[in-house]
């Protein structure tokens, strides 16, 4: 539960001066410029707050209001009076204005911001809904250095240069998500509806964020506390030609003094997608699809967010409840050995027949942050209960006789999360400290076996400091210390004969149990040569445990289409990376290079094992290796604002690996693309259409050979997309649209990250969206 204790907290008011607090809506601090002004009209004073957003106003000359100030946000003026009731805590808006004066890429969008050596970027919740995807990772994909990792319509997880699963930990308020881990059929369970602002780190986080922080973190934001008194929200429908897609989401917010209260309901339903394909390869058959859609590929959500709280006169305090709720159909070609029978169309593109599967995952997270003595503390506590179900008609793998019911897989899974941190402010820096625990307990049902019982528990612990060696230049060091106790359960499946029990057992996995201890370290510098021009460098250690899945997984995993088989030998994963970033800024040209290389020790990995499953319905024995492996690349990012307005951006990525014990590149391994996109606003004086753009998008992937032994390679393609935005105002009332067309030309391609090329089945064909969000206040 939320820890009233620090709702006590006193209003000491001074008589002579008041502290204030900047910050934007993602509760970051602003170094903002404050004018007070008394009863004449120019200002009697200017101050700028400090790297934390504080500032302190003498109240001997008279002043009656401030005005604030920030590049990027709206400009601010509130009275004394004002100042009192908002606890001292001032928060901007971000301006929506364009401004040609201002830096078109920035070094906040090229590298990020100046509190963190790393690459890093920013992205908002309208940029993030503006994407028109139906899941979380694929908002993120046009992103340079991230991926999307997708198995059809609706699950899809997030890549970071080349880095998934276990090696990129997605934080939400706070704490850490659990569950898209147990396999790539298992998507991230967050709607782009019910999250906030998202922050990406590229590279290893492991310092402050944790083990799983190898490769980067997707930190996702809770949706900041109403500026104003009033209750408002919105309603949002949208709507996608490909799967014929029909959702909604409701949003409302209310504030009342202190207290505050937010909600968010979200609801999708989606028919059997299509693709450009009328056949397609499994198992060494050639098999058909119907009117060019996947049978049972349809779905649907049901989505929620409640949170409540309270703003302190140095913080704030609030409880979170959400629900992500998910049903999803399996492509019925995909699983056990279809037949042309089973592939013909049912008349119903949106029901969802066997198989399908059923996840709901409950989060209850409570988020504190104080000030005290100029120091910054923070407490974020939180339980998840994931549940998943993978229904299909009773079947076995030769193992006894047919079983009652339609669980063929049952994963529960509870994890409770407690973090505290407190930061420190120093004479030229800070010292930031935080100690980490988590717990995990996991327990399995149904007639199929893949993941046995298990129990975790991981605390860590960290320092890091942050000092300014002169105006441009500061430096980051820190180290954790990280430990974990794995419990894992023996797994005796019995042996049958003619149908009856011999009294025997088959070992699917032993008991394993392990308490490894791991330390991390990082360093890193900034350089801000001037107001255009930044340098970052980046040196850091991350680790990562291995997985219960990859330690003592054994049986076919449908969503993978193959026999899978922990390693009871694995130790702990080790990576090094270095990280180089520049931006730079010529007027309305922009210009940004971030490059990294990463050295892993002990590198986790599934690859085939060359002898055959003994299990029915599947081909291939699939094995976690683990071997040392070598990772390079980087981004590149350029940005131009025309005389006219004309907005041009051009950006590339690029990964190289090598596993460096076979000389061969690693699996799922993304191949290189460049992303051009063109945004063009409407100037207009109409009173109903207001603030329209059009923008289009050019990506050109390249093909990537550069594959492991026995993964298919995949040809290069040019995808062409098409988007137009702006306001219509209907009785007074302005409603934002956005009408875009994915893969205009309906171009036939495979997605080297996606599961469903292993079986030649392309990505979907074109698809039009319609989006339109009607305020409520």
């Amino acid at each position: 539960m939320v820890l009233f204790w620090v709702l006590g907290a006193t209003e000491v008011w001074a008589q002579s001066e008041i502290s204030l607090r900047i910050m934007d809506q993602a509760n970051q601090p602003l170094s903002a410029h404050i004018l007070g002004y008394a009863a004449q009209e120019s200002p009697v004073w200017v101050l700028i707050a400090d790297g934390e957003g504080r500032a302190t106003i003498s109240l001997k000359n008279s002043i009656e209001k401030i005005e604030i100030t920030h590049v990027g946000f709206e400009k601010r003026s509130v009275t004394i009076s004002q100042i009192k009731q908002l606890n001292g805590v001032i928060l901007l808006v971000p301006s929506s204005k364009n401004l040609e004066e201002v830096a078109v890429l920035g070094k906040k969008e090229a590298l990020g911001t100046l509190s963190s050596s790393l690459s890093t970027l920013k992205v908002d919740k309208e940029e993030l809904l503006s994407q028109q995807s139906i899941t979380f990772a694929g908002a993120l994909e046009n992103l340079p250095g991230v991926q999307a990792m997708n198995m059809g319509v609706g699950i899809s997880k997030p890549m970071i240069r080349g880095l998934s699963f276990n090696r990129i930990l997605i934080e939400d308020s706070g704490i850490k998500q659990e569950g898209q881990q147990w396999g790539a059929d298992h998507g991230l369970e967050i709607d782009p509806h019910t999250s906030g602002d998202v922050e990406i780190f590229k590279g290893p986080v492991s310092l402050i964020f944790g083990p799983d922080a190898l490769g980067g973190v997707v930190k996702i934001n809770p949706i900041p506390a109403p500026l104003k008194e009033r209750i408002s929200g919105s309603v949002a429908l949208d709507a996608q030609s490909n799967s014929r897609l029909i959702g909604s989401s409701l949003s409302l917010q209310a504030r009342k003094g202190k207290y505050f209260g937010l909600g968010t309901l979200s609801v999708m339903s989606h028919g059997d997608y299509e693709v450009p394909a009328d056949r397609y390869t499994y198992a060494g058959y050639v098999l058909p699809i119907v009117d060019q859609r996947l049978k049972n590929t349809a779905g649907r959500q049901l989505n929620f967010t409640l949170a409540g709280g309270k703003l302190l006169y140095n913080g704030e305090t609030r409880l979170t409840l959400s629900r992500f709720g998910q049903e999803a159909g399996i492509f019925t070609g995909a699983v056990g050995i279809p037949t042309t029978y089973s592939l013909e169309d049912d008349g119903d593109s949106r029901d969802i027949q066997f198989p399908r599967q059923i996840n709901t995952h409950w989060k209850l997270i409570s988020n504190t942050h104080w000030e005290r003595k100029k120091v910054n503390y923070t407490l974020d506590l939180g339980y998840q209960a994931n549940r998943r179900r993978e229904e299909s008609l009773p079947h076995v793998h030769g193992v006894g006789p047919t079983p009652s019911g339609n669980l063929a897989l049952g994963l529960s899974l509870d994890t409770y999360t407690a973090n505290f941190a407190a930061k420190y402010p120093l004479s030229k820096g800070s010292l930031q400290a935080g100690i980490m625990n988590q717990f995990m307990n996991n327990t399995y049902s149904g007639f199929e076996f893949l993941l046995p019982a298990y129990r975790s528990f991981q605390s860590g612990i960290y320092g890091v400091l942050e000092w300014a060696l002169s105006k441009k230049i500061s430096l980051n060091i820190g180290a954790r210390v990280d430990s974990q106790h794995l419990k894992i359960d023996e797994h005796l499946q019995p042996i049958y004969e003619r149908l009856e029990p011999t009294g025997e057992f088959d070992q699917r996995n032993p008991d394993i149990s392990r308490s490894p201890l791991a330390p991390s370290i990082s360093t890193g510098w900034i350089w801000q040569v001037d107001d255009s021009r930044l340098v970052k460098f980046n040196l850091g250690s991350g680790i990562r445990f291995p997985t219960p899945i990859e330690l003592a997984s054994n049986g076919i995993h449908h969503g993978n289409f193959r026999h899978e088989k922990g390693n009871s030998t694995l130790t702990t994963e080790r990576s090094w990376q270095a990280d180089l970033g520049m931006s730079q800024e010529w007027g309305t040209f922009s210009l940004a290079i971030s490059s990294f290389v990463s050295v892993y020790r002990d590198f986790i990995y599934l690859a085939p094992s060359g002898r055959f499953s003994p299990l029915p319905g599947s081909s291939m024995l699939w094995e976690y290796r683990q071997d040392n492996a070598l990772f390079a690349g980087g981004e590149i990012q350029f940005s131009y604002l025309s005389p006219w307005n004309l907005r041009t951006t051009l950006s590339g990525e690029y990964v190289w690996n090598q596993n460096t014990e076979n000389q061969l590149p690693l699996p799922l391994t993304p191949p290189a693309s460049i992303l051009a996109s063109l945004d063009y606003p409407i100037q207009n004086s109409s009173s109903v259409f207001r603030d329209w753009s059009l923008g289009m998008d050019f990506r050109k992937t390249f093909a990537q050979n550069r594959v492991a032994r026995n993964e298919q390679a995949t040809t290069g393609y040019f995808l062409v997309d098409w988007r137009m935005n702006g306001m219509v105002t209907i009785a007074q009332k302005n409603l934002a649209l956005t009408i875009s067309i994915r893969n205009l030309g309906n171009v036939r391609y495979l997605n080297h990250l996606s599961r469903y090329r292993l079986i030649n089945i392309p990505e979907p064909g074109r698809n039009v969206s319609i989006s339109l969000t009607y305020p409520l206040n």
